[in-house]
């Protein structure tokens, strides 16, 4: 694959994953609030078991677990907006709980390419409401300007989409833009977009993992890119 000019640093406007990129859960409210309206829908006790939710949207993992249960689609599709709904309310009300570890490097990193003048902004399979009660535990909201929910989207390419739109009307339609996640399917969505991709072995998959879906940069932890203005290699 034929490497981007421009340095990993160098962009006008970034695109961070949350979940396995800026920072660890290690609590289960966003899990909890997924089993409750999964059983709600269903009549019947339901969890995301076999389900895959790194690199999802949260429409997405919940759509996979009632397909999953044999739910029909009729019978959750109509009441997405109560659902969504319900689901930032379970975790509102137990945000005292949400327990976050800050991945290795992100302060530093946010803080650099701030200090140079980027926009920063998430493309996350979050809910609005839940990751920015995720960011806000972290202390890292503060370091965003846009953003791009799943809360109108199902696919993370769309997610992925609707964050460029967001990111290209603040620093205009030339902005060079650049995703940063965790996941094959984040360096997918950006593919889905033409967008370069920074992949960091922060999340479940590792490095080998990633390195084989070709992103433009792929490295253990943040702590491998340096602000020396040169290209690393994937």
């Amino acid at each position: 694959m034929k490497k981007r000019d421009r340095a990993w640093d160098r962009f006008d406007a970034y695109l961070f994953d949350i979940d396995g990129t800026l920072l660890h859960c290690r609590d289960a409210v966003h899990y909890f609030a997924f089993c409750d309206v999964l059983t709600w829908i269903a009549g019947r006790p339901l969890t995301l078991e076999g389900v895959v939710t790194h690199g999802n949207t949260d429409v997405g993992i919940l759509r996979d677990a009632w397909r999953r249960a044999g739910v029909p689609e009729g019978a959750w599709r109509s009441k997405l907006e109560s659902i969504r709904q319900q689901m930032c309310a379970k975790v509102a009300a137990r945000d005292q709980e949400l327990c976050v570890e800050v991945m290795p490097q992100v302060r530093d990193t946010l803080e650099a390419l701030r200090g140079r003048g980027a926009l920063l902004g998430v493309a996350t399979g979050n809910l609005e409401k839940i990751g920015t009660a995720k960011l806000r535990r972290a202390g890292l909201l503060e370091y965003f300007s846009f953003a791009g929910w799943s809360d109108a989207f199902e696919w993370r390419a769309d997610v992925f989409r609707e964050a460029m739109r967001r990111a290209r009307a603040l620093a205009g339609e030339t902005a060079a833009i650049c995703v940063v996640g965790d996941t094959p399917a984040d360096i997918h969505a950006a593919r889905d977009n033409d967008l370069p991709v920074i992949a960091v072995a922060t999340g479940v998959h590792p490095l080998e993992e990633l390195q084989a879906e070709r992103p433009d940069w792929c490295v253990r932890t943040l702590r491998e890119l340096t602000f020396s203005g040169q290209p690393l290699a994937a």
